[in-house]
This record gives C-alpha cells, structure tokens and sequence, in this order.
C-alpha cells in the first residue's frame, strides 16, 4: 500500500497549513500596516513614486464609458487634487445600444471623481466603435485625437498599455493609437509624456490592497487611494447605473484598481 503523500514527502499536512495560515497573517497585517502608514503620508518609500506627474495637465485616453472609474480611478482622483485633468472617450458604449445613456452616466461619474463636466469629450464616431470585433480606422482615429489634443493642450497622457488591463481589444487600440499619435513634434504646444497603465496578473487584479507590496516593489509611478477615496471611486462607478450587474459589484469590491494605479512611461 502507498504511504499517504505527506508522509512519502515527510510532510506533516496540519504543519504545512498553519505554515501557510501564518504566512498569510503576517502578509496580511504587514500590507494593512504599509497601506495606512502610506495614505497618511507617513510612509518615506511613497512620497516621490508619482512626483513627475503631479501639477500638470493630463489627458485620460480611455474606450468606453465607465473605464475612468473601473481602471484609472486613483489617478484621477489624486491629479485632480493638484493638475487640470481632462477625459477623452473614444467610443460611446453603444454595443448594446445605449450610448446616449452611457454619456450622461460618463458625466456622472467624472463629477464625483473631480472632473469638470467641459474637460470631458467623447469621439463616438461611426470608424471606431465599441465592440471586441470592432474594426477601428486608425488613420481617422488619429486625426481625432490630434485635434483634441491641440485643444486640451495636455503635457501628460495617461491610457491603457498593450494589454489593455481587461483584454479588451477596444482598450488595446486606444493604446495604439496614442502611441502612432504621440510622436517627437507632432504638437506645437510643448514636451508631452505618454503613460500606460500597468497591466498585472489575474491573481494580482483581484486582491484590492493587499497587491501593494507588489506595486511598491515595481519601481513604477503608483497611486494609491484612501479607504475614503475607494468609496469615492465605487460611488462613481455606481453611476454606470446601466452597466450594473452582479459582477461589476465584485469588480470593484476586489479589484486593486480601483485602490492602486500603477504607470509605465513610453519613450516617443
């Protein structure tokens, strides 16, 4: 007869697990401890992690309306605080037909994150629209944000990086587009950066701070909400009141952006 696995391997299988238990207490409690010292700014390794990107005009690239609060919550609620930050959605939602409401809930949402309602713009033309098999005409996708661009004037961008976060190939090409787009000299009013936001692991997405340590250990520009913030974050998120359902109620219960950004500049 076969020995029982932990003993063939001489394990004891109580001992592993409360080697596991501990481990994932001490993880735990260390991470909350890191977490508050950091919103109370007591905590040294944060205090310059996004030190280039404040006090300046910033565009956020996104596809669809909700993506503001669903993945770049916590920089837009921490540059509102110091820098001009304006929205530019590229589509209206209207895969299932309701991108006029989705426009006003666009609107809704910014409000409670801190943007102003005339620093909001949305594309929503018939080249590129919302939907995974959606064929997008970039050339004309350029020339649109080439002209908002000149308009908002902004000295950063921030938007989805080559994974998209989600998978989403409507967010995979918005970070195409502002990468053919951004360009040395192609806009006249001055030096502009390009940031994508990091796309993590399933495993990291969905445990909400306790993927701190992570993120601090990147190196990368990072933000982190206050519990208060998170709220502030979920609350505009309920104002998608179309785009409600069972999981997106998960969604922003467990997932880390909507407590943590973190940013990955693109040379151009």
């Amino acid at each position: 007869m076969a020995a029982p696995l932990e003993l063939s391997l001489g394990l004891d299988l109580t001992s592993v697990l409360y080697v596991l238990k501990t481990f994932f207490i001490l993880y735990a409690s260390t991470t909350a401890v890191i977490y508050f010292c950091l919103i109370y700014d007591t905590l040294e390794i944060y205090s310059n992690k996004h030190v280039g990107l404040i006090g300046k005009r910033t565009l956020i690239l996104t596809a669809h309306p909700d993506d503001e609060c669903m993945f770049f919550s916590p920089a837009i609620i921490q540059l509102c605080k110091t820098s001009e930050v304006f929205v530019l959605c590229t589509t209206s939602g209207d895969y299932y037909k309701q991108g006029e409401v989705r426009k006003k809930e666009l609107l809704e949402s910014c409000k409670i994150l801190g943007v102003a309602d005339h620093n909001i713009q949305v594309l929503d033309d018939s080249a590129f629209l919302d939907g995974p098999n959606a064929q997008w005409d970039f050339t004309h996708l350029g020339d649109q944000l080439r002209t908002v661009i000149d308009s908002f004037k902004p000295a950063i961008i921030l938007t989805f990086d080559d994974q998209g976060v989600s998978g989403h190939a409507n967010h995979i090409s918005v970070s195409k587009a502002a990468r053919q787009v951004l360009q040395p000299s192609s806009f006249s009013h001055g030096e502009m950066k390009l940031f994508e936001l990091e796309s993590v692991s399933l495993l990291r997405k969905y445990v909400s701070f306790m993927e701190l340590p992570f993120s601090l250990a990147s190196g990368l520009p990072t933000f982190v909400s206050s519990m208060s913030e998170v709220f502030r974050a979920q609350k505009a998120m309920c104002a998608h009141r179309s785009q409600m359902v069972w999981f997106r109620a998960l969604y922003i219960l467990l997932s880390r952006y909507m407590v943590i950004n973190t940013f990955r500049e693109v040379p151009i």
